[in-house]
């Protein structure tokens, strides 16, 4: 909105920038889980640094024997938390007061960031009624779809089907275990306990309906059921991704979203052999080749890094897993996943999921995961400015530091009211007003020149005065129609004027019968009224005296 002052100074809404940089800008840098000792937290603000993963150990308690290492167990609930609530909100988890400590109070801000992450690389496999799905290419050697479109509408029942646990790890890894995760036998242990095999493929076959927005046919006997849907499948593979982000702050709320992935390596490069048993000592049953490529604990910095990928997938592949079924004997479908909390089913449609689903799980999954910005205490969340160092929970810089070294490139800007001033309008307006105040007062000097050189004020009583002339009382304004506002004709004929009142003599203000309507206290028959000085007011045509120009001549 604009508000105007003037034609030449206004208050215009404006937009101010500030490329000085922002301070509290976070990214993220996974080698600090490669060194997050769950045994010994690193503390900054008086709060533990968090890693992704929760772990068991072959140490005994107050004992430290040879050749032992933790092992992976599972997810920290912390981040099982946070993810969910990505999930159910839809969007990119926002850090509390990120907005204020980052722009700054009364500012938006844009800014960018690089960080290396993992990510579901997708392929699409097959698409149409009838088609058959190709074998997932992967380093590691072919995967083959754990099932086929057939399992999908029209020719089967399902709308939706996802497959995410093949290859899953054993978070039970041996079978009898002492507190902490210790094998109760005694050493060698096999040599996979708690070797991270593979990253299970989600496999996903769906249904794009060929009338978006409408409710689907749930029957086979409709003639609109066989053209009604086609059949889609896809899988996704985890991989190391290096990541360009933008982040917006916009009158406090934030935006995040991912403008650039490139896939770099698988997370886990191995293809799992489905049915083939390991038989090796283990509760973990999963085979995968080549055998090599198993990421083992003993290898610690590689081995705490993947598993922190892990914990990111499995929170995914939890939500993706499961069916959307049409049972032609309810109204509804039957729906068993949990992808019915996040974006990747349309309530509009009867929770078909939607056409661009191969797309909706890789930006669920990347939503996750810009969310550990939101935990600062994860190990992983460190100051974009100097990504070697852990940020923790601190609003900006530690205390002693130079603010200068942790201060991000960032856009901040803000609207403000502002004056505008407009110099050419200044002198247009201004201009007009000065020639016509120039021309006003040519028109009074010679008004009053025109008049003899006399000036009358505009005072009440000078107005009563002029429209109370003593020669209008002659006049007779009644008549029929008086009542109602209206003159009679012959009173119509009669010429006004405006003068000097009184008659050739000299005589102003006659009054009639010792009447005072005249408006001077004076007034008498036939008596002059002296009053102070000459009066002015209306009249009947010879009754008032006018200046007449003629020429460069005035007469009487």
């Amino acid at each position: 909105m604009v508000i105007l002052t003037s034609n030449t100074l206004l208050v215009e809404p404006r937009t101010i920038f500030d490329d000085a940089g922002c301070t509290g800008v976070r990214t993220l840098n996974f080698a600090f889980e490669e060194t997050s000792d769950w045994r010994h937290p690193t503390v900054i603000d008086g709060l533990d640094v968090i890693p992704l993963s929760f772990w068991n150990t072959t140490k005994p308690e107050n004992e430290d024997p040879s050749g032992w290492f933790d092992y992976y167990t599972g997810p920290h609930p912390r981040y099982a938390q946070t993810a969910t609530l990505s999930a159910f909100l839809n969007q990119v988890v926002e850090r509390r007061n990120a907005s204020f400590d980052t722009c700054g109070s009364a500012w938006n801000c844009t800014f960018e960031i690089k960080f290396t992450a993992p990510g579901y690389k997708c392929t699409e496999l097959a698409s149409g009624v009838g088609s058959n799905a190709v074998n997932l290419t992967q380093q590691s050697g072919g995967a083959e779809p754990p099932f086929g479109t057939d399992l999908l509408l029209p020719k089967g029942t399902f709308a939706y089907y996802a497959f995410a646990s093949g290859g899953d790890y054993s978070m039970t890894q041996m079978t009898n275990l002492n507190p902490r995760g210790v094998p109760a036998s005694a050493p060698p242990y096999p040599k996979h306990l708690g070797a991270l095999r593979t990253e299970p493929v989600i496999w996903i076959g769906y249904v794009v309906p060929t009338r978006p927005g409408l409710r689907q046919p749930n029957n086979a006997s409709d003639p609109a059921f066989s053209t009604a849907f086609t059949p889609k499948m896809f899988a996704c593979e985890h991989y190391e991704t290096a990541y360009t982000a933008v982040f917006n702050f916009t009158d406090g709320k934030q935006v995040a979203r991912v403008t650039n992935r490139t896939f770099l390596a698988p997370v886990i490069n191995t293809t799992y052999v489905p049915g083939l048993q390991a038989n090796d000592g283990t509760n973990d049953n999963t085979t995968a080749v080549p055998e090599d490529n198993y990421i083992l604990p003993t290898d610690v910095a590689r081995y705490r890094r993947t598993a922190a990928y892990y914990s990111l997938g499995v929170i995914l592949r939890a939500f993706v897993n499961g069916t959307v079924e049409l049972d032609p004997r309810r109204p509804m479908p039957i729906v068993n996943t949990a992808a019915l909390q996040t974006k990747l089913l349309d309530p509009r449609s009867g929770y078909f999921p939607f056409p661009n689903l191969m797309d909706l799980v890789q930006g669920l999954y990347e939503d996750m995961i810009l969310s550990l910005l939101s935990e600062p205490q994860f190990a992983e969340v460190v100051w974009a400015a100097r990504p070697g160092e852990q940020s923790g929970s601190l609003a900006a810089a530690p205390a002693g530091a130079d603010a200068a070294a942790y201060t991000y490139p960032c856009t901040r800007t803000r609207t403000a009211n502002l004056y505008s001033y407009h110099a050419r309008d200044l002198w247009i307006v201004y201009g007009i007003a000065v020639v016509l105040g120039l021309l006003s007062v040519l028109a009074g000097t010679d008004a009053l020149r025109a008049n003899g050189g006399e000036s009358r004020n505009n005072r009440f009583s000078a107005l009563v005065a002029a429209t109370r002339g003593p020669e209008l009382e002659r006049v007779r304004w009644g008549g029929p129609g008086i009542g109602k506002g209206e003159v009679p004709d012959d009173v119509k004929l009669l010429r006004l004027g405006y003068g000097q009142l009184g008659t050739e003599g000299g005589v102003h203000g006659v009054g009639d019968g010792g009447s005072v309507s005249s408006g001077y206290p004076d007034a008498r028959p036939g008596v002059a009224w002296k009053g102070e000085g000459t009066r002015y007011g209306f009249g009947l045509e010879g009754d008032v005296r006018q200046v007449r120009r003629r020429g460069f001549l005035h007469s009487r």
